[in-house]
Order: structure tokens, then sequence, then C-alpha cells
């Protein structure tokens, strides 16, 4: 893979002139660590949202509006710990990675229900626009804020807005949000032609409306998004520019919060995605007229009854949610044409029961259907009843919690019972200081590709795929004053039967691989003043493929595991100005070389209602790959606008 490129000389003068004239930073900063929080009320030390001791990080309203992050995907990949996998331009699939784990060991989830299919597995985050977004869940060990569940690799909770305002709160019924796109137009090709038109590679556009119905707050959004992904990237001594990578897409949702009475509380939301995108393969097996088309229609509706004092539940909750999705690829040269539909049905019904001050009781039952129809695997269903409970118990006036949480599910279509078990612990002996553990044991159900993809090239699925297990465990610390921030954990992992293609069988999947993690999460963030702000994390992965009889002393790390990691940002704020710099180090693995990757958003406020912005990712126009053979963006200049009326 070839090193990084130089900027050139007249634009990297004026970027430093830009970042050395203009008073830098953010009004707010993304937690890069991974902290789980313990907050004690009066009236009940049971009360206290703990996380379940589960290591989370939670990405705000404010810090999401100050990166001005292009996907979804981004945002989550600024926390440390977390990464995600991409074939290349905007539009592609983004898979979200945490510690290590591949994306189909990680569950995603909107506003506590489950995405995605049974057919893949993994979830595409640039399925999310960010507009949408009030907040994310990172977790990265046991069941976080959903209780409920845990993951091997761990989960993502997108939580969706309830309605506008500005950043002083002042509610905004319109917002307009513009943006566009531009790639240099370098010099590529055996004539070295240069593409003006990269200029105006990209553009986006986003609108929200908000409005009270009574006591519900309703919004609704629309967008949609162009690109040319026409970038080039380097191959040998010269330049190429990739091809047959274009999206168009379009968006539409519709989300209500609010109550009905004095007791019952509603929370729902209607998603619709649509996008078309050219598939251009690898480079060095390039697919020039592949095609993708993409559908997906969601809606889920939330109702929550706080009950009679006198009642021994507190609250009873009702979740239902349906999701439909079709994927049709079709590649005229080959003579492919494939279409996948599927169906994914949720519900749920759980209660909250009232306990004394030094207890906490959440029970639940809950059901999930996936059906496909597919003219690769045929009509497959799947339906995954279960049952889960998980508490508090708090003790020493609050100060140590014990949180354990276990679910039972069973599989129909694999006829077998699934478990999900985890405890954690806090101690929390002041405000400043905390300490906390959590040990997880999870599986994971394979896909009806892995289980029934049909002989093809060599390659098929195996009906005989076990489920995939996996340990977790996490201890840490974190002190918190009101200028410093730092909290560091060690964390291993332990993964069972876990399928790969094996390379001695057309990489037919199997329960071949047994691997083990070791590591360590370290992060400060230090605000020495109201309008600066510095943070540094650093993540040591050390992992050890167990698969073949392999031993620790054999010392083979995972091929795609990265073993150090390191992220940094600094932030300042002035008056009307908000700039965040953004830099990464991405250690090498067996699969991927080092990278140093650096981004720069600058937020203007040119009034209450106005704003505008200049956001420069991969500033150092370093060269990539995410994935072997798909070369990622070099820098991109996004320059946006917003209105609030």
């Amino acid at each position: 893979m070839k090193k990084s490129h130089s900027l050139p000389i007249s634009l990297l003068t004026v970027l430093l002139l830009v970042v050395g004239i203009t008073p830098l930073l953010a009004q707010s900063y993304t937690d890069l660590g991974t902290g789980a929080a313990l907050t004690i009320i009066e009236e009940s030390f049971a009360e206290a949202e703990t996380n379940t001791a589960s290591r989370v990080t939670t990405i705000t309203r404010e810090e999401i509006a100050s990166y001005q992050a292009e996907t979804t995907a981004q945002l989550v990949e600024r926390v440390i710990g977390t990464t995600f996998s991409s074939y290349g331009a905007l539009g592609a699939a983004q898979n979200v990675q945490i510690r290590g784990a591949t994306s189909d060991k990680t569950l995603v989830f909107l506003n506590g229900v489950p995405l995605g299919s049974a057919h893949e597995g993994s979830y595409d985050l640039s399925r999310i626009p960010v507009n949408i977004i009030e907040s994310i869940e990172i977790i990265k060990s046991g069941p976080g804020n959903l209780g409920r569940t845990n993951a091997i690799g761990g989960m993502v909770n997108i939580i969706t807005k309830s309605g506008t305002s500005d950043t002083s709160g002042k509610q905004r019924p319109l917002n307009i949000s513009l943006e566009n796109g531009s790639f240099l137009p370098l010099p590529y090709g055996d004539s070295d032609y240069q593409n003006w038109l990269s200029l105006v590679d990209s553009q986006k556009v986003d609108i929200e409306y908000s409005t009270r119905l009574g006591n519900m707050e309703m919004t609704a959004t629309t967008g949609g998004l162009r690109a040319s992904n026409a970038f080039t990237y380097p191959d040998g001594d010269r330049r190429e520019q990739r091809t047959n990578a274009q999206v168009i897409s379009a968006h539409a949702g519709l989300f209500l919060d609010g109550s009905v009475s004095d007791r019952v509380h509603l929370k729902g939301n209607a998603l619709a995605n649509w996008q078309r995108v050219g598939v251009p393969g690898m480079l060095s097996w390039p697919t020039p007229d592949a095609q993708q088309e993409d559908w997906e229609l969601s809606g889920n509706q939330t109702v929550s009854i706080d009950t009679h004092p006198e009642s021994p539940i507190d609250t009873h909750t009702v979740v239902a949610s349906a999701a439909f999705a079709r994927t049709h690829y079709i590649d005229e040269v080959s003579a492919t044409d494939d279409t996948h539909d599927k169906l994914r049905l949720f519900f749920q019904y759980r209660q909250d029961w009232r306990m004394d001050q030094h207890l906490a009781l959440e029970t639940g039952v809950d059901a999930t259907v996936d059906y496909v129809d597919s003219t690769k695997i045929g009509d497959e269903s799947r339906t995954i009843p279960s049952v889960y409970a998980n508490g508090g118990i708090y003790l020493v006036e609050g100060k140590i919690s014990i949180h354990p949480s276990i679910q039972l599910k069973y599989v129909s279509d694999t006829e077998a019972f699934s478990p999900n078990a985890s405890i954690g612990m806090i101690y929390a002996p002041d405000g400043i200081h905390r300490f906390q553990a959590t040990v997880s044991y999870a599986q994971q159900i394979p896909t009806f590709s892995q289980l029934y993809w049909p002989l093809e090239w060599g390659y098929r699925g195996n009906p005989d795929l076990k489920t995939e297990k996996g340990f977790n465990g996490d201890i840490g610390y974190t002190l918190e004053t009101s200028k410093v921030r730092y909290e560091g954990s060690l964390f291993a992992r332990d993964v069972n039967d876990a399928i790969v293609g094996d390379p001695e069988d057309n990489y037919i999947p199997h329960n071949i691989a047994h691997a083990f993690y070791l590591g360590t999460e370290q992060s400060v963030v230090w605000d020495p003043s109201e309008s600066l702000s510095f943070s540094v994390s650093y993540q040591y992965n050390r992992s050890f493929d167990l698969s073949n009889n392999q031993s620790f002393s054999d010392d083979i790390p995972v091929s795609a595991v990265r073993e150090h990691t390191l992220k940094t940002s600094v932030g300042f704020t002035h008056g009307p100005w908000d700039i965040i710099v953004f830099g990464e180090y991405l250690g090498s693995s067996e699969v991927a070389d080092a990278v140093v990757l650096l981004d720069l958003t600058a937020t203007l406020a040119i009034s209450e209602t106005v704003s505008t912005y200049v956001a420069i990712d991969n500033l150092l126009d370093s060269a990539y790959q995410l994935y072997d053979g798909y070369p990622m963006p070099g820098m991109k200049i996004r320059t946006g606008a917003s209105l609030q009326l």
C-alpha cells in the first residue's frame, strides 16, 4: 500500500493560516473513553442509572452537531475501541466493529429495537441518517442500558430525536441543512486528466420540521444524497480514478414522543430509506456494470404505562416493531440478478418492579421473527422467543452496587437454546473516583447466508454450523474532577466456535476459529478553560489466533486486528467559532498497513438561526484501505449551511 501523500504546498499553507489565525475549538467534546455512569438520587438508590456496570460511551446531540460527521459510522468511530469497515466511497456499506470483533458479532439497535436481518447478521450504519440522531450509546461490555441482552462484540444503540432546537435550547420548528463535498481534481491516468467536476462531487440536503400535538411532540424529516464518488487513488507510480462508485439516496422519517395521559407515555417512529449505488468491486476484480438498489421501511411503537402506587409493578412497557428491506443486485456482464426480501417483526413486554431503595428489578419477554425470500437461499424463517431479567443490589448507602443480568432464547430453525448472562459491580466511594467490573457470556447464531448459501464459485453455506460463543471481561477505574477526566480499563475476550471461511475448503464457513483478545484502553480529557479542551485515548489490543491447535506460544495474531490505536482531539471555542481537530493513528494488522488520519471541522454561527461550516476529512490525504483491494477516499472538503426558522 502506498504511503500517505502530502498536500500541495499552496493548499497546506492556506490551511495552516486558517488554523493559525482562527480561535479554535468546540463547546463540547465526545467522551472518548468508556465510562459507566452511577447517579445516586436521594429518593432511592435503586432508581439510579447504572448501565449495569457496563462500559458505555454516549455521544450527545451537541457533540454530533460539533463533529459535522458525514455518516453515522464516522460518529461511532470517534470513540476509542471502535472502528468501522467500508468498501470505500460514500454509500458503501459501513459496519461497526468494537474491540477487534467482526461486525457480525456486534448488535445495532434503534431506540432499543434490534436492527438488521438474520440474512446478513451485521447492520449497515450508512442506512441511518445523521440528522435523525439524538444520541448514540456504544456498549463495549455487558448489557448496558438495554439491560436484556449482550453481544460477543458489543452493541450500538441509536436514539432518535424528539424535537428540534438550537444550541440555546429554543425550539425551532423548521431546520434546513445543505452540504457540498469536493475532492481535489488531481491528475490521473495516462493523460494526467483532471476532473474539475470533483469540486461538486456530492450534495446532501436534509429538512426537519417539529411541532406539538397537545402533549405529543412530532418531528418529520426528509432528505437526499447524490455523490459521484469519483475520487482518485494511487496505483503504483500514477493515480487512477474510482469509477462505478456513484450513489443516489433518499430518506424520510416521522417521530412521535409524548404523553397521552398522566400515566401513559408513547414513543414511536417510522422510517423509509432508498438508495441506488454502483458496485465497483475490487481493484483486482472490478465489476464496472454492477448496481445495487436497497429499500428499507420500518416502524416501531413503545407504550409505557405507570401503574397505581399500590401495584408491585411500577411500569409496564410494550414495544412492537416491523421492518421490511429489499436488496436487489444486478450485474449485466456476469448475468447476475439477485433479490433478497427481508421481513423482521419484534415484540417486547417488560416490567419495572417496585422494590425498596436497595433493589431494582426488570423482567420481560420478547420475540423476534425473521423471514427471508431470496433468489439465493430461498424461503427461510427464524423465530426467537426469549425471557430475561436484570437488576441491581445497592449496598453501603449506594456506594457499592451489584448488577446481574440473564436472558434465555430459543432459536426455531436450529432448535437450540441460546443463553446470555452478565454480572457487574460498581464501587463509587465519592463523586470523584469510581471502580467497576463486569463479566459476560454471549452467543452469536449463524446467519442464513452462512448456513444456506448455494454452491457458487466453489463457495457455499454450511448447514452444520454451530453457534459462536464468547466470554468478555472488563475492569476499570474512572477519575473525574471539574477539569480532568481519566478512564482506564483492562479487557479480555475469548471467542470459541467462531465462524470463518476455511482456506483449505474453498473458504466454506466452518466453526474452526478460536481467538483470545487481551487489551487496555486509556483516556484522558483535560479542560483547562471553557474555550479549550484536549483529549487523548489509546487502545492496546493483543490478539491470539488459537485455531488449528495453535497456542499462545505460537504468537499468531488475529489477521484483521490492529494492535495499537490512538485517537486525539483538540477543540477551541471563541465567540461564534467552534472548531475541532481530530486525529487518529490506526496501527498495522496482518492485512492492513498503519495509517494516520486527520480531520478538521470549523463551524461559524452567523446568527441564532444561521450557521455554516467547513469540514476537511483526511486532511493529510493519506492513502489507505479498510478492505484489501478497496481504496478509501483521499482528502475531501465539505462545506455546509444550516437554517433554523
